[in-house]
């Protein structure tokens, strides 16, 4: 897997997937110097099956927006 793994620390970020259970490991709640947000963004992989190896590429729909703009403009 090729991935890019992002710290996020700023307020919305933290506030926006915030959950009241989560006091339980935060006492200090959404500000607690110790909560952060990792975002994961997976860009391409490769998984087994039927012995071969098959590779892959995640589109986001960003990418995919962008190709099909490319396409339409050839």
């Amino acid at each position: 897997m090729l991935a890019e793994l992002k710290v996020l620390t700023d307020a919305e970020s933290k506030t926006m997937i915030w959950r009241d259970g989560d006091t339980m490991y935060y006492q200090g709640g959404v500000t607690d110097p110790d909560y952060c947000v990792l975002k994961f963004t997976a860009h391409k992989g490769r998984y087994y099956s039927n012995f071969a190896s098959e590779d892959f590429e995640v589109q986001t729909q960003a990418a995919t927006a962008y190709h099909d703009l490319n396409r339409w403009l050839k």
